[in-house]
């Protein structure tokens, strides 16, 4: 079943994202630039986690286990590197998202039922990504605009995160590879 109108609106589709695409490129747009960036972000949102979980075990941990009271400010200083940490991620994330934002308009958008599924996990990653720290933000001021509670989300959204981390670097692993070591001339 061939439909014209259908067939015509696709190449007008096709060649408006090729147009974009080129609109948005930039020297800067490179795997290269998204694997440096992800080297950074990676273990940020690890550190984050790490003294998340720490934080959560000691104000919410089962009954059995019992956390060394010295040093008596060790929970002052991992709170502080998750809160800083934490931060610091939002700019980084910007760039990121800003050096894979022509990655958005690759037409066509979906070529197969993996890349469908790589496509949405990276959407969620991206959501969960922006979310978790903006709402740690808003929480570190102590405002509560959402009708969720924080804790409990800010907790979950941290697992998630991780998980949909792994995903990514799962399926960007051949990617990662080529660019980790290679300088900006290559």
């Amino acid at each position: 079943m061939n439909l014209p109108g259908l067939t015509s609106t696709l190449a007008v589709l096709d060649r408006g994202s090729t147009r974009l695409r080129a609109a948005l490129a930039s020297p800067v747009r490179t795997p290269r630039t998204v694997v440096v960036l992800g080297r950074l972000l990676g273990p940020a949102y690890l550190v984050c986690f790490v003294t998340g979980f720490y934080s959560h075990l000691l104000q919410r941990g089962p009954d059995w286990l019992r956390f060394p009271t010295q040093p008596a400010n060790l929970f002052q200083l991992t709170q502080g590197l998750h809160v800083t940490t934490g931060t610091m991620l939002l700019p980084l994330l910007v760039a990121k998202l800003w050096a894979v934002y022509p990655l958005l308009f690759e037409w066509p958008p979906v070529r197969s039922p993996l890349h469908a599924l790589e496509r949405g996990s990276i959407g969620l990653l991206v959501a969960t990504s922006i979310v978790e720290p903006v709402i740690g933000l808003i929480n570190s001021a102590q405002w509560y605009p959402f009708g969720f509670p924080f804790v409990e989300t800010h907790y979950l959204l941290a697992w998630l995160l991780v998980g949909l981390l792994a995903v990514h670097v799962a399926i960007k692993l051949p990617t990662i590879v080529r660019h980790w070591r290679r300088t900006c001339g290559d």
